[in-house]
């Protein structure tokens, strides 16, 4: 349900737009203008498109897949952790052999505990998983940044063009051409609010909820990281669960309402 405040936060924006129009006494068509939607959505789509290499773009639908269904809850983890603590405590680090978790990083933490990697061989390989999970999710933070700001730029650009052909057309002898001047001025500004609803609905608000879950995200990794390396240490259960909870309370921690979901 959290994943889809993004999407009703949009439809509310959008829904209060065209609200604020009606009750202006504005018509709706007025605001519909689709050579401006193409002057103002295709430059962006394909300006982002020329700025990041096509690897990263082709992961811009796996992004909202993340934006609706994504869902960090470190509790889990922790409680993972700690029975990982109590099976190596009885049985030794072999016991994870058959060991089968749904997190990737953990199961490759238990991979290399398995084979006997010491503590700072796994530390400086589990660090380096959580800096690629880091770099990945700035490329994609930066997708949306750059779209954020491509939209108006190019809303501006798609006014300034109409309001050239406008005024190459205008003849001041012909009183039809001098009755279509308000009707083509407002035409060209409309291309600047489509680029400003573009930037301010869509792009921000995305990047905002990428970032949002890349600090709950790195923050579990970083967790799962801390707490394997206490099993390997050797760290008592009971410990090692104290140590967890209370990293909820400090630092990225503190984005989870409550550490236990």
């Amino acid at each position: 349900m959290k994943g889809l405040t993004s999407i009703i936060g949009m439809i509310v924006c959008l829904v209060a737009i065209v609200a604020g129009i009606i009750i202006l006494g504005g018509e709706i068509m007025d605001f519909v203008n689709i050579p401006s939607v193409m002057l103002v959505v295709v430059p962006t789509i394909f300006a982002v498109v020329a700025t990041f290499p096509i690897s990263v773009v082709a992961k811009v639908p796996g992004h909202f897949k993340a934006l609706l269904v994504q869902e960090y809850r470190p509790g889990e983890y922790i409680d993972k952790i700690v029975v990982l603590a109590e099976k190596a405590r009885k049985e030794g680090l072999l016991a994870f052999e058959k060991e089968q978790v749904d997190d990737q990083l953990m199961q490759y933490a238990l991979r290399m505990m398995v084979d006997g990697l010491d503590k700072f061989s796994v530390k400086f390989a589990l660090e380096d998983c959580i800096n690629g999970i880091k770099e990945r999710h700035n490329e994609a933070v930066a997708i949306y940044d750059k779209a954020a700001a491509f939209a108006p730029a190019f809303g501006m650009c798609a006014t300034v063009i109409s309001l050239v052909n406008m005024l190459m057309g205008l003849d001041f002898e012909d009183p039809n051409a001098i009755n279509a001047l308000g009707g083509n001025m407002s035409a060209a500004l409309i291309t600047t609010l489509y680029g400003s609803m573009l930037a301010n609905i869509v792009f921000i608000p995305i990047a905002g909820r990428l970032k949002l879950l890349h600090k709950k995200e790195v923050f579990c990794k970083t967790m799962v990281c801390n707490g394997l390396l206490s099993i390997l240490n050797g760290d008592n259960p009971r410990i090692i669960k104290d140590y967890l909870v209370e990293q909820l309370s400090t630092g990225d921690g503190k984005l989870f309402r409550d550490g236990r979901k």
